[in-house]
């Protein structure tokens, strides 16, 4: 394949991502106006690209849509359904060792029901217990960092990239194996760095105000959703690609399909339990993600095959430039990059990709350059507000809080004083 083909094919996928990085900062009312528009025009040309240049773009486009993007929505969408179905009221004491305990107790959670369920479920609760306080963007930001980031660092229901090392073979426990004591070294770091923070914030705002403190009650609703996240981890687990099913050799289902419509069950018990319930459900956001994702796994499939046809080469490569070492600090810092500005599901499948895209191999024979693609491309999410699409969301919702947040650059120099030395201690761990 000739560097004019190449260049052709990969050209939608960096227009996409250059657009969802920089339209929404420097022109966000056209972006809002012709968003829907200009991803059809680059998807229309990223597929007539694949199906002129390419021999196999028919099995290309159906790999990235059922095998992958399918899947992965549904997941997505599952997740999103049954936290949105769960509702606490929380009362707090407001000081630091209450938030840390809180912070640590949603990192964890986001793990199980991921970080943009997480964010959603934990944040309004984290405000609540701080309504008193001035000074609260800090707390966003930490907030953004654990709970929206770091926390689903552990299993493949955490963060969307993690998903996709999942549906591309990655056992669904190598990461809880792998990269346990990274996630801790990230999680007790910014939390003792949350502790110095937070202690000289309130010490100021006791000079200047006279802070409330509340007495502790917690009232959680939505019990079933509890159970059915439950549920859908337990099916997450199961290959039924293994198990014989008589009724769907009878109804002429595939056993890969199984997973997905099990899923789907339970999203619909939880939309008929939490409409019964009174509960309102915001599907917009999801929406939102859906789009870009859906736009992304077209325009990403074309160069993930080109990756797969090279990536002997291109590892041949890294090991050469890395002096003979397998190149696990080079993929981490590369993948930082590109999450920190691009958006981190598809910065994973490309290094993933790059690295051959065996899990198998990546998994016995290349641990590290797995767990440095895997930790970068989740944690580095957190470097700005575009790395991680629950970011934004909670930026947004703390916005319309009144609190007051730090804009794009600010941000970034708030993650490059806590995330960035954190990681580098880390790179040299792995």
């Amino acid at each position: 394949m000739s560097l004019l083909e190449i260049t052709i094919l990969s050209l939608p996928l960096v227009i996409v991502l250059f657009s969802i990085a920089l339209f929404p900062i420097f022109a966000p009312n056209f972006w809002r106006k012709n968003e829907v528009t200009i991803f059809s025009i680059i998807s229309l040309f990223s597929v007539c690209s694949t199906y002129a240049l390419t021999l196999d773009a028919s099995g290309i486009i159906k790999n990235a849509l059922i095998d992958e993007y399918l899947p992965f929505i549904i997941t997505l969408f599952t997740l999103y359904t049954l936290t949105h179905g769960i509702n606490i009221e929380l009362k707090s004491p407001s000081n630091t060792i209450s938030n840390i305990i809180f912070l640590a107790l949603c990192s964890s959670f986001s793990s199980i029901i991921g970080t943009t369920g997480a964010s959603m479920l934990f944040l309004r609760p984290f405000l609540d217990m701080n309504k008193n306080r001035h000074r609260k963007a800090h707390l966003v930001i930490f907030f953004i960092f654990l709970v929206s980031n770091i926390g689903g660092l552990l299993t493949p229901l955490g963060d969307p990239p993690l998903l996709l090392g999942y549906l591309h073979g990655v056992d669904f426990s190598w990461e809880l194996k792998n990269i346990f004591l990274y996630w801790c070294t990230y999680i007790m770091s910014c939390l003792a760095i949350f502790y110095f923070v937070d202690k000289v914030s309130l010490r100021k705002e006791k000079l200047e105000h006279r802070l409330i403190d509340r007495k502790f009650s917690i009232k959680i609703s939505g019990s079933l959703n509890i159970v059915m996240i439950a549920l859908t981890v337990l099916t997450l687990f199961i290959d039924f690609e293994d198990i014989c099913f008589p009724f769907c050799e009878a109804c002429l289902i595939p056993n890969v399909w199984l997973k997905d419509i099990i899923l789907l069950i339970f999203c619909a018990i939880s939309l008929c339990y939490s409409r019964r319930c009174g509960a309102k459900m915001d599907f917009v956001p999801f929406g939102e993600v859906a789009k870009t994702f859906f736009v992304i796994f077209i325009v990403i499939a074309p160069v993930l095959f080109i990756l797969s046809k090279n990536s002997e080469a291109i590892h041949g490569y890294m090991t050469h430039a890395n002096r003979g070492n397998d190149g696990a600090i080079m993929y981490f810092w590369l993948c930082a990059l590109a999450s920190s500005f691009l958006d981190n599901a598809p910065s994973y499948l490309l290094f993933f990709n790059m690295a051959g895209g065996n899990a198998e191999e990546l998994m016995h024979v290349y641990p590290s350059i797995l767990s440095a693609i895997s930790i970068s491309s989740v944690v580095m999410g957190s470097m700005s507000y575009i790395g991680n699409a629950p970011n934004m969301m909670v930026k947004s919702i703390a916005e319309r809080g009144g609190i007051k947040m730090p804009h794009f650059i600010g941000y970034m120099l708030w993650a490059c004083l806590i995330i960035f030395p954190i990681s580098i201690v880390v790179s040299f761990m792995l």
